[in-house]
């Protein structure tokens, strides 16, 4: 039975206190926040406000704010328990206080009301040695059947590519429901071009594909578009339509 610490309480600590306590093979020990009490109360986990250094732990996951990870390794760096943060973007480096280090990254959005289906989970880990690589592969393989061992560079790389995915694309979502409501239109119209815009890049170059008037350079149709927006998304518009002309034509 593999014993977790887990420090945090924001979307995706509270995701994984659901998923460990799922495993049949994994026996969460500590559940620690900044908090006298958690934001949710979890059968059979037990809440602390400090890690408890008498508790036997096998590993201890770090899932705080990025800014926080090196304040809070600090904490740890007695311990001789391996520690993982789950930042796609902080550097493994900022646990060099400790003896024993790795990272735990799953790529998803998380919200704390919106479920999640682990097993698709793609879970990119990284470790300072051999022994604790493999314990942190069968941590990730009892959550999910989507495991990468990847570097801390292609991480990094990772994490911006997902910004862009999910990060951006919802903000440009958000506008153009926000354009539907003021044409008094369900958003739902544009639900099937959602839908077919992503399937059409799960299997072709999404630079292959592109369309529109910006590619086309149709300024007419560009000069009517900025017409029915703001300022700060017409700013926005020009911006994007720019990019893809320059990707397009230079």
């Amino acid at each position: 039975m593999m014993r977790i610490a887990l420090i945090g309480t924001g979307n995706l600590a509270i995701h994984l206190v659901h998923a460990l306590e799922k495993c049949n093979a994994v026996e969460l020990v500590q559940w620690i926040g900044r908090n006298e009490t958690p934001p949710k109360q979890i059968p059979n986990t037990p809440y602390f406000t400090r890690y408890q250094q008498n508790i036997d732990v096998d590993l201890c996951l770090i899932s705080v704010t990025d800014d926080a990870i090196s304040s809070v390794a600090q904490q740890l760096k007695e311990s001789d328990v391996l520690v993982a943060h789950t930042a796609g973007a902080v550097s493994m480096g900022e646990l060099k206080t400790l003896k024993r280090k790795g990272v735990f990254y799953p790529l998803q959005s998380f919200k704390e009301t919106i479920p999640v289906d682990w097993s698709t989970v793609p879970i990119c880990i990284e470790a300072t040695n051999s022994e604790d690589l493999e314990l942190l592969t069968k941590l990730a393989s009892q959550l999910s059947e989507n495991v990468h061992q990847i570097y801390e560079s292609q991480r990094l790389q990772l994490h911006t590519a997902a910004v862009f995915v999910n990060n951006f694309c919802n903000h440009l979502l958000g506008i153009s429901q926000n354009i539907a409501a003021d044409a008094s239109l369900p958003f739902s119209v544009l639900q099937p071009l959602i839908q077919e815009t992503f399937e059409r890049s799960f299997s072709n170059q999404a630079f292959a594909i592109q369309t529109g008037p910006a590619k086309r350079n149709d300024t007419l149709t560009q000069q009517k578009h900025l017409s029915v927006l703001s300022e700060k998304h017409a700013a926005l518009y020009r911006i994007l339509s720019q990019s893809i002309f320059n990707t397009h034509n230079t």
